[in-house]
This record gives C-alpha cells, sequence and structure tokens, in this order.
C-alpha cells in the first residue's frame, strides 16, 4: 500500500518523523507539504522517502471571496473559549500595529457573526488547481490542523481515502478543519467524545489509535534504568507553556512566587525551570536565573523547532526524578502523570480573566475537563496552598491524578502505533 503523509509543523513533531519512519519500513511512503515548509521537511526527511509538494492554491476573486467569508462565519467548536483564545493567540503574532488591530477588528466581527458555515461547505466552495502529484497513493493520512484546505478540498472531492489523526489533546476544542467526510484518528475514548461532541463528527467516522507523543514514554519506561540522573539533588520541576509574549511576563511571575514559596517551605529543594520550546525569545526567562534556588533547564534547544529524540527521553527523566511537577497548562503536564511525580497546574498571578489572559490560558476546556476536574486537589489556587503542598508532597492524594490519566490511556511503541494507524 502506498500511504502519503500531508504534513505541516514537521520540524516540531520528532513524533510524527519516527511513526512515518515505522510506516516506511510496511508501506510505500510520500510526503507531502506547502511550498513554504519545503526546506524544514527536507532537512528532517526520513532517508529514502519521496516528497512531493502541495500545489492547490488558486489565485481567483471566487476563492478570495469565499475566504473571507469563512473567516467570517465559519462554523467553531462548541467549545467557543479554546478556539478565540487560538484566534487571539495567531492575532499577537504579528508586530505590526495596524496588522494587529485590523485582527483584533476581525475577531471581534467573528465573535457577533453568526456561525452558519461547516467546513465542509466552505471546501466544497473551494477552487483548487489539481495540480498535485497524487499518482501511486492509495490512502492519506493528515494532521491536525489541516496543512492545506484546497488539498483537503481536492481529496474529499476526488473521494481519496482521507484519516486525520487529531495530534493533540487541545486540537478537537480550538480547530475548526474537520470535515464530516474524512475518517479521524485520537488519542483515547475521552478525546474521542471531544471530537464527536465540539466538533460534530459522526461517532462511527472516530476511532482511537493511541497518542504518537506517548510513544517516547514507553521508550523512557524500557531505558528508564539505563538513564543517568541529570540533576544529583532534589528539586521540582517547572514546565514554561504560553509562547504568547505579553503572557509570558505573568508566567515568569508566577515560576517567581512558586521559587520563592519554596524557598521558604523546602529549603532543601531547587526549582529546576524548563524553557518553552516554541517561545522564540528565551531572554523574557532572565529574571529567573538570579534566584538562587533556581535552575533553568535549557540544553536542549536546537536551530529549529526540532528537539532531538535523546533530550525528549531527559526530560521525562527529569520529570521521574523530580520531588513535583508544575506547569500552567501543556503536555507535560499530561506527560507527568505516566510516572510516579505528582503534577500540579497553577491556577493564581493571573490579573484578569477575560480575553487572551493568563487565567484563560490555564482554564482551556483540555486542561478542565482531563486534569483540573479529574483531581482538584492538585489545582493550585494560592501560595498559601502552594506551601502545604510542598510539605506534604508525599501525600498520596497529589497522585490520584496519575492514577486517573493512566487508566484512560493506552501506551504504545512507535512500532505498535505506527501499525495501528496504517490498518485502521
Amino acid at each position: 500500500m502506498k500511504i502519503g503523509f500531508v504534513v505541516s509543523f514537521f520540524d516540531f513533531r520528532n513524533d510524527v518523523r519516527r511513526v512515518i519512519a515505522q510506516v516506511a519500513k510496511q508501506h510505500e511512503v510520500v510526503i507531502f507539504g506547502r511550498p513554504e515548509n519545503r526546506d524544514e521537511i527536507l532537512r528532517h526527511l526520513p532517508e529514502g522517502l519521496e516528497f512531493r509538494l502541495i500545489n492547490e492554491r488558486k489565485q481567483s476573486l471566487w476563492n478570495t471571496l469565499w475566504i473571507k467569508i469563512y473567516i467570517l462565519f465559519k462554523r467553531i467548536p462548541k467549545s467557543r473559549h479554546n478556539f478565540f483564545l487560538m484566534e487571539l493567540f495567531k492575532a499577537s503574532l504579528t508586530s505590526d500595529p495596524k496588522i494587529l488591530k485590523k485582527n483584533h477588528e476581525i475577531i471581534k466581527w467573528v465573535r457577533r457573526l453568526p456561525k452558519v458555515i461547516s467546513y465542509d461547505f466552505y471546501l466544497k466552495q473551494l477552487q483548487y488547481q489539481g495540480a498535485t502529484d497524487l499518482s501511486g497513493i492509495d490512502q492519506f493520512v493528515c494532521f491536525t490542523a489541516i496543512a492545506d484546505d484546497f488539498l483537503m478540498a481536492r481529496l474529499l472531492h476526488e473521494k481519496y481515502p482521507v484519516k486525520v489523526y487529531v495530534y493533540s489533546w487541545d486540537h478537537a476544542c480550538k480547530h475548526i478543519c474537520f470535515s464530516e467526510r474524512a475518517h479521524y484518528v485520537c488519542w483515547n475514548e475521552r478525546i474521542r467524545e471531544d471530537v464527536i461532541e465540539l466538533q460534530h463528527i459522526p461517532s462511527t467516522q472516530v476511532k482511537e489509535v493511541g497518542a504518537s507523543q506517548f510513544a517516547y514514554i514507553e521508550e523512557f519506561r524500557r531505558a528508564q534504568s539505563e538513564l543517568s540522573r541529570t540533576y544529583p539533588f532534589k528539586y521540582v520541576y517547572v514546565g514554561c507553556a504560553i509562547g504568547v509574549v505579553e503572557l509570558v511576563k505573568e508566567e515568569v511571575n508566577v515560576v517567581m512566587s512558586i521559587a520563592n514559596v519554596l524557598a521558604k517551605a523546602r529549603p532543601d529543594l531547587k526549582l529546576v525551570v524548563r524553557p518553552y520550546p516554541v517561545q522564540g525569545n528565551w531572554e523574557l526567562y532572565s529574571t529567573l536565573r538570579s534566584l538562587p534556588n533556581v535552575v533553568m533547564d535549557d540544553g536542549f534547544r536546537t536551530l529549529d523547532l526540532s528537539v532531538k529524540d535523546g533530550h525528549i527521553l531527559e526530560k521525562f527523566e527529569k520529570i521521574s526524578n523530580a520531588e513535583a511537577f508544575f506547569h500552567l497548562g501543556t503536555t507535560m503536564g499530561l506527560e507527568a502523570c505516566f510516572t510516579d511525580t505528582p503534577s500540579f497546574m497553577m491556577d493564581y498571578g493571573y490579573t484578569s480573566k477575560d480575553g487572551l489572559s493568563l487565567y484563560s490560558f490555564i482554564h482551556q476546556y483540555q486542561n478542565d475537563r482531563h486534569l483540573i476536574d479529574l483531581a482538584p486537589q492538585n489545582a493550585v489556587k494560592s501560595e498559601e496552598q502552594l506551601a502545604q503542598i510542598f510539605k506534604d508532597l508525599a501525600n498520596p492524594i497529589y497522585c490520584e491524578l496519575n492514577q486517573k490519566v493512566q487508566a484512560q490511556y493506552q501506551i504504545k511503541s512507535f512500532e505498535e502505533f505506527a501499525k495501528d494507524l496504517a490498518a485502521i
């Protein structure tokens, strides 16, 4: 069988590259990517695999009109909060004040206008080039968010078998690119429920396959006894999570609060802080370096967004050997639950609950549903509560979240995941 993988964020998604390499051992594989992503894809392309450029976007007044209409009237997931948080995040990426103002005006109109146009209806309006070489492909595997709407329009219109892997636990609650004509695979039953409920996808078209990212957990468990300990001292670990510059300052303030409380409650412990890999400016964390009990874990950065596999296993080693893990809403907070280290969500330190705020980031749909609601005692709401937690870290109540999370997921190796992904 010849499988076409339509990719984006190819440098950042180490696990996707590993899965594709495994699939290629049993099937012929072709990688499809947009021209602007060509260099990053070729830089990380597994040896021996074919790469084809996507060439479907057609410049026309009709397409321009429908793109603008869809921006304003698109149907959004039921988890409106996550969707608009994502829109505000994307709007903030520009440094041009005029474009920023325009982006915020568009978001205001999107909030007001009716949500009447589905992703499927939109795709049916798009006029595509038909110029991408699709010859010989038996099935396509796409990843959320969809890399190219015009290619998706063609694939569905020409009735190619299309399978979409819901790449992350938060994608069903923040993206709009879900078609009722495609089939979906996701991490577990609860996220399958999210896809059905939030995106209106028929239940027969959504299946569980596991989480490709968690194959590194399987590798860590096999290698754990052979991995040397990075830090010889006792510590708690903080994983930074925010890519929006305006919010990083607030996140840093919360981390400083953790450091100060830790210094008083448990002076025998250090605070190890891991910067957010996707945050482009690590100088934003510079104030943390001056704190006497803080150690910065920042040796894993590379030339692009990629992280070496060895550094990923090292990440789990650091979590596993920590006395506790703290975060403000990152997948690492979920990953920590697959170790014996208690995982805590920081839920204080914000100055506002509106718009693009720290509170909004913490209380995203997936954080509430898949972490906070499962174990409210692990949501830290004040410095006083934090001090008490530090004094009582061995209390088994704080590991209840780990037990509940582990019961919901099947951890698979890359080989097993790739086999199941291709077979579904």
